[in-house]
């Protein structure tokens, strides 16, 4: 027997699913929301949105960094078995999300004609971009709790509600955005006044259903979050790198919009808003799969399953390849479908506009690359790592090299550089990344920074559920003790303890009997052994299944011997598989169960 990644990677697609689902669901309503923008108010109402987006995403920084910092945090906290910081780190991450957006209604007055005054617009375009955002500002509370709150409903065991939410909001958001800029005079109040109202239909929905879930772990606790609790802080560092990206992408995005419109014009600022509006598409798919990262390999960092992240990093990477191929096809084979798509219709540029979107899309395979070493790191609380790569993706490389290219080559030369601006920010941090492990200030070698598998000896593998595996369990741990020298009547007693548990699992845990695959993980930490089950039937607690009445009085069964044996049991449900943790101290191991 040894261990295979099928439970992981059960996780991986159910989550890479939902990853998916819920950004295809964020941006797909930026997406259309453009298009329809684009085909009813026309191509300066996407100016309008290419030019406000920074704005926006100040708006939205306490979602990004608590939700995605949260998550993070919780999914380490869960694979702990901390459950009470998690409560906390939940707690901390609702109240801000909802107490930040609502400084900016209150000095609206001053930085909304703050803001106006540096973007560099004029006339219409200026009086569109001031609708927009004037709306954002007084909705952002509610965007803002509905976006943390799918962040954290998806680590705690609710991914698929998180993204049935995401649905839902953009649904409503798009009906309503036709409807609005159809049969009424709002203009782009209409369009962001819709996305307002998306999420605060789905989240009066969905979020009371988490809530009442019976599947839910954590226990919101709002004691104690404002001092005294370092996890605070933990969250703030895990979430930073998504923070960092935010002000970077915002000062990004307002450098080079007012670069491109002061040097090109308004014509080639809305062919440039149609390139950058596409780049939502790529975010959508290639954002969605490197998403599980952090929903699943946090788990597994926080149990230190050295061998199930690797795993993770994989599929996720072949993934990514394959997204990446079928992106860049599209773009390729069909970019006037693209530039229609959003209401486009200068001739004169359009041959640019297509020569860019097709340039463009040569450069998605680095952009995921990048993705996936900020996800990764932020993930295994690098956050330095994580840092560096968003500033050079996002500024230290990106902009002087973009701007290079419009001089040289105008227009085509900032999507031509842009490919450039990739391939160099991974090279560089790969660089800065083996020079702090060279310097010890980051652990062991390899891209991953982690061990090549847990240290010291340890027994892992996993058994399909058949019948006579439970046997060779039995076989497995027996011979592990050996190992460790531990007397006969010892492992012995293990091994018998862990058949019992483990035919439980397979007589009590599952519906459906054909599909028994449960992890088995025996190891050892100082004076103590970590014996670690997991599987995925239905929710079960096996240590509290009452055995006795189906035996003889005076019979000890493996269940009553594993609870002699143990210091401490811990079961919990985490990313919806059932993970019991039983601890034992080696003094204990026979002495107890001769008593």
């Amino acid at each position: 027997m040894e261990r295979n990644d099928y439970l992981i990677r059960k996780k991986i697609v159910k989550y890479m699913l939902t990853g998916v689902m819920t950004t295809v669901a964020l941006q797909l309503g930026n997406v259309v929301d453009a298009m329809i923008v684009g085909n009813l108010i026309g191509s300066l109402g996407n100016g309008a949105i290419t030019a406000g987006t920074p704005y926006v995403y100040v708006l939205q920084a306490a979602a990004i960094l608590l939700g995605s910092g949260g998550a993070v945090t919780m999914a380490i906290l869960l694979g702990k078995r901390d459950l009470e910081n998690a409560g906390r780190v939940m707690g901390f991450s609702m109240v801000i999300s909802i107490l930040y957006p609502l400084i900016f209604v209150c000095l609206s007055p001053v930085i909304i004609p703050a803001f106006l005054n540096l973007c560099g617009a004029s006339g219409e375009l200026l009086s569109m971009i001031k609708d927009m955002i004037t709306v954002y500002t007084f909705g952002m509370p509610v965007l803002s709790f509905a976006i943390t709150m799918a962040y954290l409903m998806n680590i705690d065991n609710h991914p698929t509600l998180s993204a049935v939410m995401h649905i839902t909001a953009n649904v409503v958001n798009l009906i309503s955005d036709f409807l609005l800029l159809k049969l009424t005079p709002l203009g782009m109040k209409g369009a962001a006044l819709s996305t307002v109202l998306g999420y605060l239909v789905a989240g009066l929905i969905f979020i009371p259903i988490y809530f009442k879930s019976s599947n839910r772990m954590v226990k919101i606790d709002f004691t104690k979050i404002f001092r005294g609790n370092k996890y605070i802080l933990v969250t703030c560092k895990n979430g930073l790198p998504n923070l960092v990206n935010l002000i970077m992408t915002v000062f990004s995005i307002s450098l080079i919009n007012s670069v491109v419109l002061k040097s090109l014009g308004d014509d080639y600022f809305s062919a440039y808003s149609v390139i950058n509006n596409t780049q939502l598409i790529v975010q959508m798919f290639l954002n969605g799969v490197t998403s599980v990262i952090a929903s699943v390999a946090g788990v597994l960092y926080g149990e230190k399953d050295f061998y199930g992240m690797r795993r993770v990093l994989k599929r996720v990477l072949g993934a990514v390849a394959v997204v990446c191929a079928a992106l860049m096809l599209l773009f390729i084979i069909a970019p006037k479908l693209l530039a229609k798509l959003y209401g486009f219709d200068n001739e004169t540029i359009m041959p640019e506009l297509l020569l860019g979107l097709r340039v463009f899309s040569l450069s998605f395979l680095f952009y995921a690359f990048n993705a996936m070493a900020q996800n990764y790191y932020r993930t295994i609380g690098q956050t330095m790592l994580s840092s560096i790569s968003i500033a050079l993706q996002m500024i230290v490389i990106k902009i002087p090299v973009m701007l290079l290219g419009l001089k040289i080559h105008g227009f085509i030369g900032l999507f031509v550089t842009l490919i450039f601006s990739e391939i160099i920010a991974f090279l560089i941090l790969n660089a800065v990344r083996l020079i702090l492990q060279l310097a010890g200030k980051v652990p062991k070698k390899g891209f991953m920074a982690i061990p090549a598998n847990n240290t010291g000896n340890i027994c892992d593998f996993t058994i399909s559920g058949k019948d006579g595996s439970a046997l060779d369990v039995t076989e497995k741990v027996i011979a592990y003790c050996r190992e460790e020298n531990l007397p006969s009547e010892t492992a012995l007693q293990l091994g018998v303890a862990v058949e019992e548990l483990i035919l439980n699992i397979e007589d009590h845990g599952y519906k459906d009997k054909k599909s028994k695959y449960i992890d088995v993980c025996l190891s050892k930490n100082g004076d103590r052994y970590y014996l670690r089950l997991r599987d995925d039937g239905i929710p079960f607690d096996p240590t509290s299944y009452a055995s006795k009445e189906e035996h003889d009085e005076d019979e000890i069964t493996g269940l009553e011997l594993i609870r002699k044996l143990a210091l401490k049991i811990t079961y919990m449900r985490v990313l919806n598989l059932n993970n019991t943790i039983i601890e034992i101290e080696k003094g204990a191991i026979g002495g107890k169960a001769n008593d």
